[in-house]
């Protein structure tokens, strides 16, 4: 197991993405905005202060100018911004971004933070229905909690009254799998831990021990498949497997009996890390009918029978020519999911961070973490 090797590697290939003109999420790829966060993202955590350095002045313009050009698309456009996942999640990416270089938000963009911290934040995670755990409400209300702490604690604006209102909500509203959704909702499923990791992030962050930690993690164990994957398709998912690393490594989790799946994510990611030296979504999932339907089979066969029929109903879905490749809002041009990318490559990074942190292996130094609320 040799991680130095793995982190190698991942450089080589997030030095492809660079060009003169900015960054791609792939190879294959135009320049994103979304890009430029992730690389940044990637460098930091291995360490490489001297790249970051080069191009720190750089990387803080252009960081911000992406915030005020996609501001503007939105208000052209008449797309209600302050409550549209591009753009929080962007300027979210920003905020930790920045954090990283040492860098500031332009006065441009402050005017734009001021009016998101306007929001009533009750009102605001009502409306997008997170004390009901509806899909995606996890990231606006860990987009939330990040302006807040951010204003608190960078920009000396005292949002403690807010923050707490943030914590209280989120709190009163967890279920008894100690995610968000059905109040009394027995079974476990993929949306619960998935989505629900994202207010974890926050909690963890502000080293708030009152949440259920030992039961949310005890819950999100048990969608682990025979890989030490946590997704519903076969390889795992980078968010899916690094948002259930997250709940199972945290330091209010107890050891509960977790280290051998750990151990088996652990191995299961460093094995599949690309030729060219980056991480995909899954290389079980490639543009090959056959070859993913046989992966698919037995992934559901060795997957806890409470998730089966739901993986069944996914994988079934996954099979539909439109879903060859993954769609997100960060390029125009799709990428494949076997394909190597600046996003998953961070979260398979992280993810074997958590895991050797935990297990307190001597790899742990290897990573530098930025202590930042949220992802990046």
């Amino acid at each position: 197991m040799n991680i130095s090797k793995v982190i190698e590697k991942t450089n080589q290939f997030i030095n492809k993405l660079e060009t003169p003109s900015g960054f791609k999420l792939f190879e294959r790829s135009e320049i994103s905005s979304f890009a430029r966060c992730f690389v940044i993202f990637n460098k930091s955590l291995t360490k490489q202060n001297h790249w970051l350095e080069e191009r720190k002045q750089f990387l803080i313009n252009d960081l911000n100018s992406d915030i005020q050009k996609l501001y503007q698309e939105k208000v052209k456009d008449n797309i209600e911004w302050i409550n549209d996942k591009s753009f929080l999640q962007l300027f979210c990416f920003t905020l930790s971004s920045l954090n990283i270089l040492n860098g500031e938000l332009t006065d441009q963009n402050l005017e734009i933070l001021n009016k998101i911290l306007n929001q009533e934040i009750i009102i605001n995670l009502q409306k997008k229905g997170v004390d009901k755990g509806f899909a995606k409400s996890g990231n606006h209300s860990m987009f939330f909690a990040i302006f807040n702490i951010y204003a608190n604690n960078y920009l000396n604006i005292d949002r403690t009254k807010q923050i707490k209102e943030w914590l209280d909500f989120n709190c009163n509203s967890i279920n008894s799998n100690g995610f968000w959704g059905k109040k009394n909702k027995v079974s476990m499923d993929y949306l619960q831990f998935q989505n629900g990791y994202h207010q974890y992030e926050i909690f963890e962050y502000l080293e708030f021990n009152k949440a259920p930690w030992n039961n949310a993690a005890i819950k999100t164990l048990s969608m682990s498949d025979n890989l030490g994957h946590f997704a519903p398709w076969p390889g795992g998912g980078a968010c899916y497997d690094y948002d259930a690393i997250f709940m199972l490594t945290s330091k209010f989790v107890n050891n509960f009996g977790q280290e051998n799946v750990l151990k088996k994510t652990l191995n299961s990611i460093i094995n599949e890390q690309n030729y060219d030296g980056g991480f995909c979504e899954s290389q079980y999932m490639k543009n090959n009918t056959l070859f993913k339907l046989i992966h698919m089979i037995n992934h559901i066969i060795f997957q806890p029978n409470h998730i089966k029929p739901w993986s069944i109903f996914i994988n079934l879905n996954l099979l539909r020519y439109k879903n060859k490749n993954i769609i997100t809002t960060w390029t125009q041009i799709h990428r494949r999911w076997d394909e190597s990318n600046a996003w998953d490559t961070f979260f398979r990074l992280s993810t074997i961070f958590r895991i050797c942190n935990f297990l307190n292996l001597e790899e742990k130094n290897l990573f530098k973490i930025n202590k930042f609320p949220g992802i990046g």
